[in-house]
């Protein structure tokens, strides 16, 4: 739980100071943000239903906050389904469709499994993708940046990956604007009661590209799991709270 207050107070801070960096510099192109929604199967929402039993709980329309501790256990359920990697696949399939070459950056939550479950379907799908992993050095962790900091120029730039992992974590102090335009959020952030503070972290990776020097209309796909009936579930509670007017407004107090 340190851990976690301590991830949050850097992002909130980092994104306090760029925001302080810009204020009174408006963009000049548009934010989309889109929601992409899917059911999970009928056997995830069993699991789901089975993990919330153990707490005296039978409905998929309820919030984290409603679980407390016991919130982490479904949240893996959601994070993790099958679902979500077929969203996935579908959303690079449809940006890639009308623009085979543009860069893609895909962004998970590390919390609760969000971001090995993107990174297995990554893996098992065959798609081409990068990722920044603490085991690579330096280097190479910069030389992966790099590519989707620039557009390409040479051959060997256009045959590199279009699509790039980061876990919200990793979001911060990565300059993106010059050569990636689309931005998917695999899960909601979430990581406690806190909604300035998730809202904050999901508004710095979505500045990673919405930001100066950005010359085309920025679209955030946000994936969002239902019940196996399309019931309300926890994604649709965490976006809207995420999204909240005021939450965003605190989350983002000095653009103004």
């Amino acid at each position: 739980r340190e851990y976690r207050c301590a991830v949050q107070e850097a992002c909130h801070s980092y994104v306090t100071e760029a925001c302080q960096r810009n204020r009174g510099t408006d963009l000049e192109v548009n934010l989309s943000r889109e929601i992409k929604s899917v059911n999970m199967s009928k056997a995830e929402g069993k699991k789901f239903l089975g993990k919330l039993s153990e707490v005296q709980m039978e409905t998929f329309t309820l919030s984290p906050d409603q679980l407390g501790e016991k919130a982490g256990g479904v949240l893996s359920i959601t994070a993790t389904s099958e679902a979500r990697h077929r969203a996935l696949g579908e959303a690079l399939d449809s940006i890639h469709e009308s623009e085979p070459h543009t860069k893609i950056v895909v962004f998970a939550n590390a919390f609760y499994g969000g971001y090995d479950s993107a990174l297995s379907y990554l893996e098992s799908s065959g798609r081409k993708f990068c990722r920044v992993s603490s085991d690579d050095t330096v280097q190479q962790q910069n030389e992966v940046i790099s590519w989707f900091r620039h557009v390409d120029a040479t051959e060997e730039d256009r045959s590199r990956p279009r699509v790039l992992l980061l876990s919200f974590e990793q979001a911060a102090g990565h300059n993106l604007q010059e050569a990636c335009h689309h931005v998917i959020m695999y899960d909601p952030m979430y990581s406690g009661s806190d909604a300035v503070a998730d809202a904050s972290v999901e508004e710095q990776a979505v500045g990673r590209v919405m930001r100066q020097g950005q010359k085309d209309d920025v679209t955030v796909t946000r994936i969002v799991v239902k019940g196996p009936g399309g019931e309300r579930c926890l994604d649709d509670w965490i976006v809207e709270r995420n999204l909240d007017e005021n939450v965003l407004q605190a989350a983002t107090s000095n653009f103004d």
